[in-house]
């Protein structure tokens, strides 16, 4: 699975890394990519020269953020940690999580994330919780009625019969399914289930599956949260945009700061 990420979902988008890139020159280093994954993100930031860690959740997917900055002569500070039990030794003018807020499935640890973000920033700094879509956001008319009663029988969904298969540099060949499992309005949570499958020589070597739970939040949610954690000052911008969002915008960026 941290393979098919760092190898076919590992290029950012030009908003992104110029959000991102902006956002480290104003609020300052040193910074962290909290849920950094494979280093999507981190990578091109260190290409840039900012002095900025990682931490994932994954074992895996640091592995191979670790394989990747080497490859480019980095060295950055990686550790393995969940958001929630975060404690690392430095303190930081930026953190940043880029569409990872609320994956894990449990609301108290994404309030203990936001209250370990904010023991890690130093006093002005800012937490950037981005690329986070609001149940609504994507623009999926069916998807959002799901929420509705008497409109999800067709959850699970049936496997499709093959996946989305490509080729990894080492020749070897990475099978993927997605599915959606699970969606309680009550608890406003889903669950998407994947398999992956590894080719060699023509046959599957190595099997895996797992699912991802997601909290989802809507925007007031997430500023009550933010402000229990102690945070002050927080925007909400639309998209990659740095200007305030709008009602018809589907995703966001919280902008908070830790007081002086």
């Amino acid at each position: 699975m941290a393979r098919w990420w760092a190898e076919f979902v590992a290029t950012a988008e030009p908003e992104e890394l110029d959000y991102f890139r902006a956002a480290i020159r104003k609020f300052g280093e040193p910074a962290l990519d909290l849920g950094c994954g494979a280093g999507r993100i981190l990578i091109p930031m260190l290409a840039e020269g900012f002095d900025i860690d990682g931490s994932d959740v994954s074992a895996d997917m640091i592995a191979e953020a670790r394989a990747l900055a080497a490859k480019n002569g980095f060295s950055p500070g990686l550790t393995v940690e969940p958001t929630y039990e975060l404690d690392l030794p430095r303190k930081y003018r930026t953190i940043y999580m880029c569409g990872v807020f609320g994956i894990g499935g449990r609301r108290e640890h994404d309030r203990e994330a936001l209250r370990r973000a904010y023991r890690h920033l130093e006093p002005d700094g800012a937490l950037l919780i981005a690329n986070h879509w609001f149940p609504y956001g994507e623009g999926d008319e069916q998807r959002w009625a799901r929420w509705l009663p008497g409109h999800r029988a067709d959850i699970p969904r049936d496997w499709p019969s093959e996946g989305e298969r490509r080729t990894a540099s080492d020749g070897d060949e990475i099978e993927m399914f997605f599915r959606l499992g699970d969606l309680n309005p009550l608890l406003q949570r889903e669950t998407l289930q994947m398999r992956a499958r590894l080719w060699h020589g023509g046959q599957i070597v190595k099997e895996e599956a797992h699912d991802l739970h997601e909290n989802l939040y809507f925007s007031q949610e997430i500023l009550l949260l933010l402000e229990g954690a102690g945070f002050r000052d927080v925007a909400v911008e639309g998209g990659y945009t740095g200007q305030p969002a709008a009602p018809d915008d589907g995703m966001a960026v919280f902008v908070a700061r830790r007081p002086v």
